[in-house]
């Protein structure tokens, strides 16, 4: 007798979330609320059958979750409005790759003549992440950003290796003048992707969470050089956004 196909999944990820799977528990990232809603225990496999995109897989070989359970837990998720009829398209997070270098080197050798340029776009792009997280979700940053790209190479991961490296360093070297040692990972990651924007690099912007203790963090990417950051400790961190 033939094996009865499972049903497809009635609902998906809302296009304001984003999910990952860290030390068996789905993290799910509420962009229109700037939240973090961690569903664990026996249900964060079963809820696959139900949620399509969901990052976990049921394990086989052992009994399934009751569908009520799994229906009531569906329920839960729908009215906090963070999942969406599987009938129309789920928005998917850009390819990533696992970092293995950075540019956070104090010994690299920028130009010492003041870049006057540099400096005003530097002190623009500031106020402008500034902006963005005072007036909005990070659902619109997310969008934003992810206008900045032009079409042409929004499929395409290929930089200027050196351009990107100088604009960079630059960056790291002189945003001491405009940002304090105060400013979060988020308001620093926001200003080198609109400050390297202003000179036609496009790298992605990440967040990535961590558990035990629970954590998130935000730090730009250019495949797999992150240029704001010690790559040695941003993967410590499962990727949740990436734009």
């Amino acid at each position: 007798m033939p094996t009865q196909a499972s049903p497809l999944p009635e609902y998906r990820l809302a296009d304001h979330v984003r999910a990952c799977l860290v030390d068996g528990v789905v993290v799910l990232l509420d962009l229109e609320r700037g939240r973090y809603i961690g569903v664990g225990g026996p249900l964060v496999c079963a809820l696959s059958r139900a949620v399509g995109g969901w990052p976990a897989r049921p394990s086989t070989g052992l009994p399934s979750d009751p569908d009520s359970e799994v229906e009531r837990r569906v329920d839960d998720l729908r009215r906090q409005g963070l999942l969406a009829c599987a009938a129309t398209p789920a928005s998917v997070n850009a390819a990533y790759m696992l970092p293995d270098a950075s540019v956070y080197d104090a010994s690299a050798s920028i130009s010492s003549a003041l870049q006057w340029r540099r400096i005003a776009n530097l002190a623009r792009s500031s106020f402008i992440a500034s902006g963005w997280l005072k007036h909005r979700s990070l659902a619109t940053i997310t969008q934003t950003v992810a206008s900045m790209r032009p079409l042409r190479h929004r499929d395409d991961d290929r930089l200027p290796a050196e351009a990107l490296r100088d604009a960079a360093r630059w960056y790291l070297r002189t945003r001491p003048l405009v940002m304090s040692s105060r400013d979060e990972c988020l308001h620093d990651s926001l200003t080198l992707v609109r400050f390297l924007a202003a000179e036609q690099l496009h790298p992605q912007w990440v967040i990535g969470v961590r558990m035990r203790p629970f954590a998130a963090h935000s730090w730009v990417q250019a495949g797999t050089l992150v240029l704001n950051d010690m790559h040695e400790h941003v993967r410590g961190f499962t990727p949740i956004l990436v734009v």
